[in-house]
């Protein structure tokens, strides 16, 4: 539709047409992110503390899933990025 639609909004439709939980991806690595950047306090502006805070914290998942990359010099990767050494691949 073109529409943007807010994480609460899509929340509440799937609520409605009875699911007891949702989803939350992204969003969670974006919150987890803001959360780390503010010095550890909820700020009630994620789509987790919306959804949490109008439907219960029972009713929000988090899942997300870490992309493993191999690299052969870790000192070459992005400072955003977190490494892991390991003895073999």
């Amino acid at each position: 539709t073109g529409k943007n639609w807010l994480a609460l909004d899509v929340a509440s439709a799937y609520f409605r047409a009875g699911a007891d939980k949702v989803s939350i991806g992204s969003d969670a690595v974006r919150a987890a992110m803001q959360w780390w950047r503010d010095g550890k306090r909820r700020t009630s502006a994620s789509s987790i503390e919306r959804i949490s805070h109008v439907y219960g914290a029972q009713a929000v998942v988090v899942s997300v899933d870490p992309r493993r990359v191999y690299v052969a010099d870790p000192a070459s990767v992005a400072k955003k990025h977190t490494v892991i050494e390991t003895k073999r691949p």
